[in-house]
C-alpha cells in the first residue's frame, strides 16, 4: 500500500510529525490537513526521551509532547481514529525501547491492528531478521534506513529485510534542516536503486522546495520532518502553519 501510494503520487513528499505535539487532538487535525494537501503517506513519530537519531528540533518536539502528557495508551486510542479516517497510509516511527517495553510482537500487532501500514525503527539491531519476519507475517511494512556510509553488501542485507520503501539518509549525523545537501547524494540514491525495486525515498536535512525538486529528479520520494515540526512549534495555529509549510514545498 505504501509503495503503491508513493508511485501514484505526482509529487511524493512524505511529511513527518511528532504525535502529541501540541496534543493528540491537534495531531489528528494535522494529519487530516496534510492528507487533504495531497501527502501520499504520513510518518507519525512516537515521542521518546532519548531520540539518538533526532536533531534539536525533533528532540524539543519529543520533550514538549511528553511534558504535555503523551502516553502510549492515548496514542493507540487516537491512532485507530486517524487510520480509519485518513485514506493515505500512516507510518509509525519509533525507537525500539518503547516496543521492547510493551513486548515486541504485542506492540507490532497493536500497531498493525490500529490500521497502520508501516513502521520505521531507526535503532534496530544489525540483524533485524526476527523483527522483519514478525512485521511480514502481520502485513506491516518494515521501512529500513540506509546511510551514506553503508557498504554495498550491508545495503543488500538491509534491503532483504525491508518493504514499503527504503529510507535513504541524506547526511551523516542527526535530523534537521540543512542549507545544502551532499554532492554524493545522487550517486547514493542510484546505488540503492540498483539493488531494489521498492521506492527509494530521501530524508534528513530537507527544508526547501528547490531541494525537494532536485531530489525528486533522482529519488522516488522525499521525507520532510524537522522543517514541518518547527512550524508546528512556532505557531499559535499549528494546523494552518504546517499545512502552509507543506504546500510551500509541493505547490
Amino acid at each position: 500500500m505504501i509503495a503503491r501510494s508513493i508511485r501514484k503520487s505526482s509529487y511524493p513528499v512524505i511529511p513527518y510529525i511528532t504525535a502529541g505535539l501540541p496534543d493528540l487532538d491537534t495531531t489528528g487535525k494535522i494529519l487530516g490537513a496534510l492528507a487533504a494537501a495531497g501527502a501520499p503517506a504520513m510518518e507519525v513519530g512516537i515521542p521518546f526521551s532519548d531520540p539518538t537519531a533526532d536533531g534539536p528540533v525533533l528532540q524539543q518536539a519529543s520533550n514538549l509532547a511528553l511534558n504535555a502528557g503523551f502516553t502510549m495508551d492515548s496514542f493507540f486510542h487516537n491512532l485507530i481514529k486517524w487510520c480509519s479516517s485518513i485514506p493515505m497510509p500512516i507510518i509509525v516511527m519509533t525507537y525500539i525501547n518503547p516496543l521492547i517495553r510493551m513486548g515486541m510482537e504485542r506492540a507490532l500487532s497493536r500497531i498493525k491492528d490500529s490500521g497502520v501500514s508501516g513502521i520505521i525503527i531507526p535503532d534496530l539491531p544489525r540483524d533485524a531478521s526476527g523483527v522483519y519476519r514478525m512485521c511480514s507475517s502481520m502485513g506491516l511494512d518494515l521501512i529500513r534506513l540506509i546511510a551514506p556510509t553503508t557498504g554495498r553488501q550491508r545495503a543488500k542485507e538491509i534491503l532483504s529485510q525491508c518493504s514499503g520503501f527504503v529510507y535513504a539518509v541524506s547526511v551523516m549525523g542527526v535530523t534537521g534542516p540543512r542549507d545544502e545537501l551532499p554532492d554524493g547524494l545522487v550517486k547514493q540514491v542510484d546505488s540503492i536503486k540498483e539493488l531494489t525495486s521498492i521506492p527509494v525515498c530521501v530524508g534528513f536535512g530537507v527544508s526547501k522546495k528547490a531541494q525537494v525538486n532536485g531530489l525528486l529528479d533522482v529519488a522516488d520520494g522525499v521525507i520532510v520532518g524537522s522543517y514541518l515540526v518547527s512550524n508546528i512549534m512556532s505557531s499559535p495555529d499549528p494546523v494552518k502553519a504546517v499545512t502552509d509549510a507543506y504546500m510551500g514545498l509541493v505547490g
